[in-house]
């Protein structure tokens, strides 16, 4: 197992403070190569559902994009017209709780595959866009029916974030595939690699490098075992 990774009830009890606090945690999660022009600020455009409402638009028409259920919850990705904006609506159409998305800020479009939800003891929902430079994703995580956003972004320059399972510690990890390049440089042809965090940004591994990313294991649908990871230099 990677060296760097913090260990997992630090992590978990900082999750569950965060959710009891009802505060979203700062910083960005540090991506190897990640482009210096799209690093994120450390803390996320404030929260504005409030004056737009449970279904409300800033711009009409107003579409649900994609919906999920975590422990009999239901879970919408509500988009404005043209996804260039969102929110997470909690409970359905009937939800009290509405999060703004950030990624959107950041330069990433919503798509109907735009959410992913890994229910857990800790459960999370990754809310991932296209951007000119891979994909960004923030994450949404609940515990006993409280849901917090985490203050953070995570990156992927060869277009792939998901939430998987590979640590198995109560919570889900978020694994991000990267080009084997250097910033700022033409990566289309390029090995990959896979590289994993926990929720809290905390690096867990990376894989090593696979000419193609239909070469990861389990593709489209890619995942690791912890064994498969090693520390990312």
């Amino acid at each position: 197992m990677p060296g760097r990774r913090a260990p997992t009830a630090v992590v978990l009890t900082a999750l569950l403070s965060a959710l009891v606090a009802g505060a979203a945690m700062t910083g960005s999660a540090l991506l190897r190569d990640r482009p210096s022009a799209r690093t994120p600020a450390t803390e996320t455009p404030p929260n504005s559902a409030a004056s737009i409402g449970v279904s409300g638009c800033h711009r009409a028409p107003c579409q649900v994009l994609a919906t999920a259920t975590v422990g009999g919850t239901v879970i919408d990705l509500v988009a404005d017209a043209g996804a260039a904006s969102g929110r997470l609506r909690i409970g359905g159409p009937s939800a009290s709780l509405v999060i703004e998305t950030t990624i959107t800020e950041l330069g990433a479009t919503l798509t109907h595959d735009s959410l992913q939800c890994h229910p857990a003891s800790i459960s999370a929902c990754l809310i991932r866009g296209d951007t000119d430079e891979g994909a960004t994703g923030q994450v949404v995580v609940g515990r006993s029916g409280k849901w917090s956003p985490l203050a953070r972004a995570f990156y992927s320059r060869a277009g792939h974030l998901a939430l998987v399972d590979i640590v198995n510690d109560q919570a889900p990890e978020v694994l991000a595939v990267q080009p084997d390049c250097p910033a700022d440089t033409d990566c289309a042809k390029r090995p990959v690699y896979a590289q994993v965090f926990e929720l809290s940004g905390e690096e867990v591994g990376c894989s090593r490098t696979y000419s193609r990313i239909d070469q990861l294991p389990g593709y489209p649908e890619v995942d690791f075992t912890a064994a498969q990871l090693r520390p990312c230099s």
